[in-house]
């Protein structure tokens, strides 16, 4: 009896951490980055054109007005 109750374990261990392995690999990164740590130049953006931080990034660029 104790021999199959410690098998069962051993499988329901390997499926909870095959599981766990999927959800981490699978899960977008950009949810766990975070902008905070970066250190980002300021561009000197010319005339006619503003700093803006693109959707997914942290640091700004200069797009047009």
């Amino acid at each position: 009896m104790n021999r199959k109750r410690n098998a069962w374990l051993v499988l329901a261990l390997l499926v909870v951490g095959t599981l766990g392995l999927v959800a981490l690999v699978s899960s977008p990164t950009e949810a766990y980055f975070n902008c905070k740590i970066v250190s980002c130049a300021a561009p000197d953006c010319l005339e006619g054109t503003h700093l803006q931080v693109p959707p997914g990034q942290c640091c700004p660029i200069c797009v047009p007005d």
